[in-house]
């Protein structure tokens, strides 16, 4: 029996690629801020109760919607970020409307699928959405309990087992992605019991042996034991070619910024276009590309996606950069 294919790694290209770009490839869109889950591997639950939370406005979602439906290069919209999607009681409506306004990208999702009912996962197949990826993490309930800190583990796996079975049916073409975040946490034999389960769905498989340490947010394994200085680029998913507009339209660097400590501009005054050419991106484009010495504090510097330039000091070669007026209003 075959198992299923993996997902592959992606890099993001050189500092000159990115600095080159006039609006991002791919966006992440945060309808709404909350998530119904505590996972263990997630720094959500620890920034829920620091920052604002809420529900991003339609018109701000129109709003930029609309402005990325005037690039053609816009190949991939990711309409979750930092949450759990499937909260958004507006979810299906603004699927339609991404659709309206952009005829071209892929619409994806990533859920948890504790709202995926039968019911719901009926529209997101009436819908244009293009793939749904599935935050998975176990195949017993007593792993899915300690990862998640939910007890429901039967009723969300028979949700995720529904919607492949209509996806089966009705439309497969549509990608559906399972992913294991931390297959080190599973019991003896977990891992081999899930691919043979999964075998036969035409789903894909993402299983990982350990997660992130989001940034600095979370310990984990593979974390720097001590911050990046020169770095040389990033191996993120899409890192950054793709912009990430919260809920407030705030713009963050990247998907591990829970904290919210990287803003680039908002989009509820600005252009996504200036934001993403302005002297915010590129002051920390420089940094994570080594054109200049990382602050201690910068987000990169902790992250495990981040590739390091050298074990120390300053790398042997340098793009010459101008100094740009940072920090101008957005």
């Amino acid at each position: 029996m075959e198992e299923p294919a993996l997902v592959p790694g992606h890099g993001s290209g050189s500092l000159e690629q990115l600095l080159d770009e006039e609006y991002p490839r791919m966006l992440m869109v945060q309808t709404t801020s909350h998530c119904n889950s505590s996972c263990i591997f997630c720094p959500h639950h620890l920034f829920r109760r620091q920052l604002p939370q809420g529900e991003m406005t339609q018109a701000l979602f129109e709003r930029v919607l609309s402005e990325a439906g005037e690039h053609p290069e816009v190949a991939c919209i990711n309409l979750f970020l930092m949450n759990e999607p499937l909260i958004d009681r507006q979810l299906v409506d603004r699927i339609q409307l991404t659709r309206k306004l952009n005829d071209r990208a892929q619409i994806s999702l990533w859920t948890n699928a504790v709202a995926l009912s039968p019911a719901l996962g009926d529209q997101l197949l009436c819908s244009p959405l293009s793939s749904l990826g599935v935050s998975l993490h176990s195949h017993q309930p007593e792993t899915y309990c300690r990862l998640t800190g939910r007890t429901d583990f039967h009723r969300i796996l028979r949700n995720v087992v529904t919607f492949v079975e209509q996806r089966n049916a009705r439309r497969p073409e549509m990608t559906v992605v399972l992913r294991f975040v931390a297959a080190n946490n599973m019991s003896p034999g977990e891992q081999r019991e899930l691919v043979a389960f999964w075998a036969d769905g035409g789903v894909v498989l993402d299983i990982d042996q350990g997660h992130l340490g989001r940034a600095g947010n979370l310990p984990a394994p593979g974390a720097p034991a001590s911050p990046h200085t020169w770095m040389s680029g990033c191996q993120a998913l899409g890192g950054p070619k793709q912009a990430h507009v919260l809920f407030t339209g705030q713009v963050v660097l990247c998907c591990m910024d829970y904290g919210r400590v990287t803003s680039l501009g908002d989009c509820s005054r600005d252009s996504l276009e200036r934001i993403w050419t302005g002297p915010r991106r590129r002051h920390y484009l420089e940094r994570l590309y080594g054109a200049r010495a990382a602050e201690p504090d910068f987000l990169c510097s902790r992250c495990e996606l981040a590739i390091p330039a050298c074990q120390g000091g300053r790398p042997a070669r340098l793009t010459a950069m101008p100094d740009d007026p940072l920090w101008a209003a957005a």
